[in-house]
């Protein structure tokens, strides 16, 4: 038998400890990755290697008992990815998504983020990624915020709703000093 595979597990506490709630870094963060993309540090799933990720979808009938079949919002995605850069490491966001969720008292989707050694494929760390989904998709129009909102700005209106519209508040916010309302 081979070496013994060890890898981090981190729980959404874990998360939040490690600082994933950071809007101001997330916003750095996305910066970062948005350069390595336009130089082409990256590589996604599929043939073309930009792919958004690999999906299952549940088919309306199905004549097996225990196979799900379609609802609002049902599906599974596998978002595999390389990142270059000081990165280096390969990854997947695994989401399962169902709005019967929330009859459950679960959010409606469900997130986990693996990464992986990018030459043995070994795992380095799973982690709970609800809030790392919510934080990086927040950090986007903060970086846009950070290049096109007037940095005398003191008004900010925000549209959206859920854990998506309080991240893009809380990283926006980050990058306009002067807001007062």
């Amino acid at each position: 038998m081979g070496k013994r595979t060890e890898f981090l597990y981190m729980s959404e506490p874990d998360c939040i400890a490690a600082g994933v709630l950071d809007a101001g870094k997330c916003v750095n963060n996305a910066e970062e990755v948005f350069r390595l993309l336009a130089q082409g540090d990256y590589l996604m799933g599929g043939n073309n290697h930009n792919n958004h990720g690999m999906y299952i979808v549940f088919p309306q009938t199905t004549p097996f008992p225990n196979m799900p079949v379609a609802g609002p919002d049902r599906r599974f995605v596998a978002m595999p990815a390389y990142l270059g850069g000081r990165f280096n490491i390969c990854g997947q966001k695994w989401y399962g998504s169902n709005a019967a969720n929330k009859d459950k008292g679960l959010p409606r989707s469900v997130l986990m983020v693996t990464l992986n050694d990018k030459d043995t494929g070994e795992p380095i760390c799973y982690m709970s990624g609800n809030l790392i989904s919510a934080s990086r998709t927040g950090a986007v129009p903060a970086v846009g915020a950070r290049y096109l909102a007037g940095k005398d700005a003191e008004i900010l209106t925000c549209v959206g709703c859920g854990a998506i519209g309080k991240a893009c508040l809380d990283a926006i916010v980050t990058e306009m000093p002067e807001l007062k309302k």
